[in-house]
């Protein structure tokens, strides 16, 4: 005896994904982060450079900055002394950096009663070169090594003149001299962007100065 196979229609149903259309994705900019509110250059949790700005700062309305260790409008240095006696100013960046980043969430009046007297120029210069310069400033030499090479080897074959040759003038004493000073002012693109802004800063007001006086005489015109 056969059994007879029933058949149901097949009912489709709407697709979900035919009816959702994709939105238009908005590009935004976010603010440039300077080299402080980042903490330094270098990443993970164990390097010394790591981003202090990006901790939860935690605070309820009307609250002010508040850490034991800033102690009458300054960091108490002694309280971040390692094991060894020695002052910790990598952690002294990231608490500044912290503190930072409260006043730029919740900016807080200055009194004359308790003024702020902390300034950047007491950590050692050593530290911030080690902590915001070596990093750039090795992969730059490295890619100046590695272009001054290879020019040189070109040199010596169209003009056939040795690298130590090359070296021992005073031609390439000289370059050799600029290649380093440029390695020290230009660790990235952004540089040259900062030396171009400086530049029109220098001689903004000689402009302005220069527009109040279109179409008149000036008295020194007249004297002369």
């Amino acid at each position: 005896m056969m059994k007879s196979s029933l058949t149901r229609p097949s009912c489709a149903r709407p697709s979900l994904r035919s009816s959702i259309r994709p939105r238009a994705a908005v590009e935004t900019r976010a603010r440039k982060v300077s080299p402080l509110e980042k903490g330094g250059t270098l990443k993970g949790d164990k390097a010394l450079g790591k981003d202090a700005s990006n901790a939860k700062v935690v605070m309820k309305p009307g609250q002010r900055f508040n850490d034991p260790r800033f102690v009458n409008g300054t960091w108490d240095i002694a309280q971040f002394a390692n094991a060894d006696g020695e002052t910790n100013w990598d952690a002294v960046i990231d608490a500044e950096v912290v503190r930072r980043r409260w006043l730029e969430v919740s900016p807080e009046p200055i009194s004359d009663t308790t003024p702020v007297t902390f300034d950047l120029s007491e950590i050692p210069t050593s530290v911030w070169v080690r902590r915001f310069h070596l990093p750039e400033a090795e992969l730059i030499n490295g890619r100046a090594t590695m272009v001054g090479f290879t020019v040189a080897l070109l040199v010596d074959l169209v003009f056939h003149v040795r690298l130590v040759d090359q070296l021992t003038s005073p031609l390439g004493q000289i370059a050799t001299l600029g290649t380093v000073l440029f390695c020290l002012f230009v660790r990235s693109d952004k540089d040259l962007d900062v030396y171009k802004e400086l530049s029109d800063e220098a001689t903004f007001y000689d402009k302005q100065w220069q527009a109040t006086w279109e179409g008149k005489t000036r008295p020194s015109e007249t004297e002369q």
